[in-house]
């Protein structure tokens, strides 16, 4: 097999594949950040068994920022990815492989200080996805990446990825973040069955323009 012959579907987690929880001490919607607080959404399952069974490889690219501001602790992230994996796995589905990047760049003026810095891998920048390709042998030109934020779609298509934002907001209300550097997705979605149903036409599209 060559270097780069797989294809991956990218997703993020928080409010794509899991639920995100109120967090009263900023009165903002967060991460979970304890195992308890971990609910699948809707689909979820579905999607993940949907894009392997097209062959796509499942690849979770997820920022956890909590961590350089000293909210979230390694262990602690660590059992929410397993409860997540857990939940998952009662329905019939999994990833296959994971990746975070712990790091922000001011750490809200405190946190931890080995990871309180500017990275290559916070999204919107593409580093989680490139050391996925690197450590899979990943075509990222065959590959999408989904998610329900703005930088989501900027990692994506700053990798060379086909991109798709999940949202029910109306285009005219995102207008203003769509236009921003990479910010245009190749396709938006209500949910990840309609996320399922674009790349599933998009394989059948990609084989009308190889002749297959």
């Amino acid at each position: 097999m060559s270097s780069a012959d797989k294809r991956a579907v990218f997703i993020d987690r928080d409010g794509t594949l899991n639920a995100m929880v109120y967090d009263p001490d900023h009165g903002v919607m967060d991460s979970p950040r304890r195992v308890e607080q971990v609910r699948v959404l809707p689909g979820a399952a579905d999607f993940l068994r949907g894009v392997r069974g097209l062959g796509y490889l499942a690849v979770v690219v997820t920022n956890q920022p909590g961590i350089a501001k000293g909210s979230l602790s390694v262990p602690e992230l660590d059992a929410v990815n397993r409860r997540l994996a857990e939940l998952l796995a009662e329905a019939g589905a999994r990833w296959d492989d994971l990746l975070y990047c712990p790091h922000h760049p001011d750490g809200d003026g405190g946190g931890v200080a080995e990871y309180v810095m500017e990275c290559e891998c916070r999204k919107p920048q593409p580093g989680m996805l490139y050391a996925a390709a690197q450590r899979h042998g990943i075509d990222l030109g065959r590959s999408w990446m989904v998610g329900d934020g703005i930088t989501d779609v900027q990692a994506g298509r700053r990798a060379g990825c086909r991109t798709i934002l999940v949202t029910r907001l109306k285009v005219g209300t995102i207008q203003k973040f769509l236009e921003l550097e990479d910010g245009e997705p190749d396709a938006i979605a209500p949910d990840l069955p309609a996320a399922l149903e674009i790349i599933r036409a998009g394989d059948g599209s990609a084989d009308e323009r190889r002749g297959t």
